[in-house]
């Protein structure tokens, strides 16, 4: 039974006893006017004069109840999502170091390769002053058929996405740079996949029909000096050539911008977490 309740029925109580001593004082003269009783909306009221304090204050303590209470569920589910954030930060941040790295193997093997086409290109734009041996041209030839690739790891960053947890990330600018990164790295997805079927379709089939390619090839089975020197007048031997020096030169511009995205996200990172 609530405290005001209990004042009611107390009140309640002492009015009955009143009307009860009213009543045997004043039968006689009461009696020919007829009982008197009090109606329901005049007991409201007067229960309303009498009490308006009381209710008052229960209707404070429950609208302080629940303010309270909204209160601490807001500071838990806010410290809750603090954490969470942490955890998505530092998640974010192991990822970009793992792209990192392999942002700078995929780049140095493709500075490589990008050498040997360009010794190639040198040779077939003047033999003359840029002579090369067979052997030389067949390891050349080996090492622009590589194709050094750079793999994401997106997983938290789509976890993120996915999940609808994007607003943890209360810093806008980081946010933003997150977005242009990973697009970026779709694209290098992308090209590293039409760059993959251009070397299936097109140069591996050729260059496997002229050149052995085995590192350990004997000296007998690798072109003659003459050979390399009429291969380089051919028309179809420089275009193959050229697609992959070229097809690689986008590459490694597109993994030297990511890799500079990449270091200055992760910094941001380190200093959010």
């Amino acid at each position: 039974m609530s405290w005001i309740r209990l004042i009611e029925e107390m009140t309640e109580n002492k009015e009955s006893r009143q009307g009860a001593a009213n009543e045997t004082s004043s039968t006689e003269a009461l009696a020919p006017k007829g009982p008197k009783t009090q109606s329901g909306a005049g007991r409201l009221m007067h229960l309303l004069k009498d009490m308006w304090p009381a209710y008052l204050i229960e209707v404070i303590v429950i609208i302080l109840g629940i303010s309270i209470t909204l209160g601490l569920e807001s500071w838990r589910d806010e410290n809750k999502e603090k954490g969470l954030e942490k955890i998505y930060l530092s998640n974010l941040a192991a990822d970009l170091d793992a792209d990192q790295k392999s942002l700078q193997i995929a780049g140095s093997r493709t500075e490589d390769l990008v050498k040997h086409g360009e010794a190639i290109l040198q040779f077939i734009s003047n033999p003359a002053a840029n002579k090369i041996t067979p052997h030389q041209l067949n390891s050349d030839i080996r090492s622009i058929l590589g194709r050094p690739k750079f793999v994401i790891h997106d997983a938290t960053f789509s976890d993120l996405k996915s999940s609808g947890n994007l607003h943890l990330i209360s810093d806008l600018d980081l946010k933003n740079g997150l977005f242009a990164y990973y697009n970026q790295a779709q694209i290098i997805k992308e090209t590293q996949d039409a760059e993959q079927e251009a070397t299936i379709t097109l140069s591996g089939p050729y260059f496997l029909k002229r050149f052995v390619l085995s590192e350990n090839a004997d000296s007998s089975m690798v072109l003659q000096t003459n050979s390399v020197e009429n291969l380089g007048r051919e028309p179809e031997f420089q275009n193959n050539v050229m697609l992959r020096v070229s097809n690689r030169k986008e590459l490694l511009e597109l993994y030297r911008m990511a890799g500079a995205m990449a270091s200055e996200l992760h910094q941001k990172l380190t200093v959010e977490k």
